[in-house]
């Protein structure tokens, strides 16, 4: 059957006013109906009694789509007790009508907008006073990919969002070798970099105005409305926290390490800065993706490079392993310990132990790279009593919730599972819970 809709109604079906969130709205006012399926929710942002701002999202058909677009402009502007005079027939009528089948939606758009006013006045009641200055309703802690996408994911859901990052922003994907294709990303794997997809990932935190500190968060307590974060600038408060702190390699124990990673000794953790290589005889050890990783990193760059594992294998795809045989003068010891580094103040040569042979022999090297295990970055959670495994990583559930209420933890400090496209999802998990919570609830 086809309906006949007025000129107005596919106006505002085509170009509908108001869509999308606001930040720290006021009220929201979410109705549905079951027979048909709509869905609308709308926002508010009150002063002095106003309705100086509205925004809508709506599930639904044309006539649901144009009477959200159509209320909005009518509430604009409007006081409350104005804007709660608004009827559906006043919404039906600004739209040069509906037909009568549809008049349901007009009805479900008036609901939608009185829904949110009592939304706010119930809040008024209770006491409930507008988030101040240094008060957010989520904290994330850390600034890589999981923090981010968390961070864009919250304020898209109309939630005030700051975001703290002590180092530089993407984590370890801009310190570690920031210009190399992502190789495991489904449907952008080869095509982008670590330094562009963060780039890209900022530009959205941005556009969804998320307040982004870079500094240090160095203390956090608990308490039951507000989580109080001292950073290095001052005090902040949120209501939720999500701890997205990321992993650092593990600390080696062998013999020399301590000596040469201070003041450029020529001992590293992971290639931070592959142009620090040029031309250098370079030794990396450790196993799996880490030191393969590392190694082709330094790929013509490195005037020769040595991957050594204490494994009889480095444990990765053979694809991984076939592209780094092809490399010329790339040699690769497995079953090899590295016993020791030795030197005056710089590198110059290590000891090797060579576990089929049961020999120790020494190689001349400039530079050693150290792809150790990675673990989580937990310090800031020191003093909670936050539930964690037999390798230190947080414990979380399927929403990622920790075992303290209204905190979150997401990416690396939750897993060794090192995938970024896993990292991003957990980032939208806790978006999509925060809301549930602090809106819905």
């Amino acid at each position: 059957m086809e309906i006949d809709y007025s000129d107005k109604v596919k106006e505002h079906f085509r170009n509908p006013r108001n869509v999308g969130t606001i930040k720290d709205a006021d009220a929201v006012g979410r109705v549905g109906n079951p027979v048909c399926g709509d869905v609308m929710e709308i926002q508010l942002k009150i002063e002095d009694n106003i309705i100086k701002d509205i925004k809508f999202r709506t599930f639904g058909c044309a006539s649901a789509i144009a009477t959200s677009s159509m209320i909005t402009e009518m509430a604009k502007g409007k006081t409350l007790d104005e804007a709660l005079e608004i009827t559906r027939n006043d919404v039906a009528d600004e739209l040069e009508g509906l037909p009568p089948i549809k008049m349901h939606c007009s009805n479900l758009a008036a609901d939608a907008l009185h829904s949110a006013i009592e939304d706010y006045m119930e809040k008024q009641k209770k006491g409930e006073m507008k988030l101040g200055e240094n008060e957010y309703d989520v904290g994330i802690i850390g600034g890589g990919a999981a923090g981010l996408s968390a961070a864009s994911m919250s304020s898209y859901m109309g939630l005030k969002t700051v975001i703290f990052e002590g180092s530089s922003w993407g984590g370890m994907l801009t310190r570690f070798c920031p210009d190399k294709l992502i190789e495991n990303y489904p449907g952008l794997t080869d095509k982008i970099t670590p330094h562009k997809l963060i780039d890209s990932l900022l530009n959205d935190v941005k556009k969804q105005h998320v307040d982004l500190k870079q500094e240090y968060v160095n203390e956090l307590e608990m308490d039951e409305q507000f989580k109080t974060l001292r950073a290095d600038s001052g005090t902040y408060k949120v209501k939720i926290v999500v701890l997205a702190s990321g992993s650092h390699p593990e600390k080696s124990g062998i013999s020399g390490v301590e000596k040469f990673a201070l003041d450029e000794g020529g001992v590293f953790y992971l290639t931070a800065d592959p142009s620090k290589f040029t031309d250098k005889r370079v030794l990396v050890y450790g196993k799996g993706y880490n030191a393969v990783s590392a190694a082709r990193c330094l790929v013509n760059i490195a005037g020769s490079i040595t991957l050594v594992t204490g494994d009889e294998s480095f444990k990765v795809p053979e694809q991984e392993m076939d592209k780094l045989e092809e490399v010329e003068g790339l040699k690769i010891l497995t079953s090899t310990f590295l016993e020791e580094i030795q030197g005056h103040t710089t590198v110059e040569k290590v000891s090797l132990h060579d576990l089929d042979e049961d020999e120790i022999f020494e190689i001349y090297v400039d530079a050693v790279v150290l792809a150790t295990e990675m673990v989580p970055n937990i310090e800031i959670i020191g003093k909670l009593e936050i539930e964690t495994d037999e390798s230190g990583f947080v414990q979380t559930d399927k929403y990622q919730k920790t075992s303290i209420p209204g905190v979150y933890a997401i990416g690396n400090v939750t897993s060794d599972i090192d995938l970024l496209v896993v990292a991003e999802a957990q980032g939208a998990i806790v978006a999509h819970d925060a809301y549930k919570k602090l809106r819905l609830s």
